[in-house]
């Protein structure tokens, strides 16, 4: 399993910085990559074509004004904005586009989650599929916490919805900090054999990164998240966390997870 760490979009710095620590990729930001202009888009190829670090994983797929559930769907500007994203995703040789978006996949009262069902259903067999199969780019459906959104909260309900998209470019994704926040099951993740691309970590407690102050307990819920995202053939894990200085956390980070055999 490789492991890399989000990087953003806008400082190109910590792409160095991550190569120079030994990391197996970067993940960056899918919505900026969609509305950047032509010359941001082509300069920061030129940057990571000139720097050979790869950029297999992005995040962040949708804007939260772009609804894909509820009575304000705009199915063309989607169309249009997945379309213009997967291209440029594809460009840059990204293997996998993080689909949380919270706010895009949030409804309101008067609408049931019978009827969300239904949308979320349509919107990834009948817009997203296509669009990611015409570029050869995974998108993996991220689990969020309860009170980030109304609907997909664990591991299973990612995977249920990539099923009833036929698996057609649509996976699930486990990130470990919303899995022990939501009290999710880490060790069925390994039941998903083939249906987990891609994975978060972070500390689960407190989202900070992963670090060698932390309790022996939380090492050994590490150690069982690894188990089970490589039992479920998972093929990267991004570090996603908070920091107030990520060159020394990402550093201590690095040690620690190897240490606990993440990429052995």
């Amino acid at each position: 399993m490789k492991l890399g760490a989000c990087l953003g979009w806008g400082d190109f710095s910590k792409y160095e910085f991550a190569k120079k620590c030994g990391l197996d990729y970067g993940e960056t930001d899918f919505t900026d990559i969609a509305l950047s202009s032509e010359e941001e888009f082509n300069e920061f190829c030129e940057n990571i074509k000139k720097l050979q670090f790869p950029v297999l994983a992005a995040n962040h797929f949708l804007p939260g004004h772009l609804k894909l559930v509820g009575k304000e769907v705009d199915e063309k500007a989607l169309t249009e904005f997945l379309e213009k994203g997967l291209k440029r995703a594809s460009v840059l040789g990204i293997q996998s586009v993080v689909f949380g978006s919270g706010a895009a996949r949030s409804f309101k009262e008067d609408y049931t989650i019978e009827e969300a069902n239904k949308d979320m259903e349509n919107f990834l067999k009948e817009i997203v599929s296509p669009i990611a199969s015409k570029y050869d780019v995974n998108i993996v459906i991220e689990p969020l916490s309860f009170h980030e959104t109304s609907m997909i909260h664990t591991v299973k309900d990612g995977v249920n919805f990539a099923e009833k998209a036929d698996f057609n470019h649509i996976y699930g994704l486990a990130d470990l900090f919303h899995v022990c926040n939501n009290k999710d099951d880490i060790d069925e993740i390994g039941d998903f054999e083939g249906k987990i691309k891609h994975a978060h970590i972070a500390e689960p407690e407190t989202r900070i990164f992963p670090n060698k102050n932390a309790d022996a307990s939380i090492n050994d819920i590490y150690k069982r998240f690894f188990v089970a995202l490589k039992k479920a053939g998972c093929e990267t894990c991004t570090i996603e966390a908070r920091t107030d200085d990520f060159c020394r956390d990402l550093v201590e980070a690095i040690e620690l997870l190897d240490e606990l055999g993440i990429r052995s």
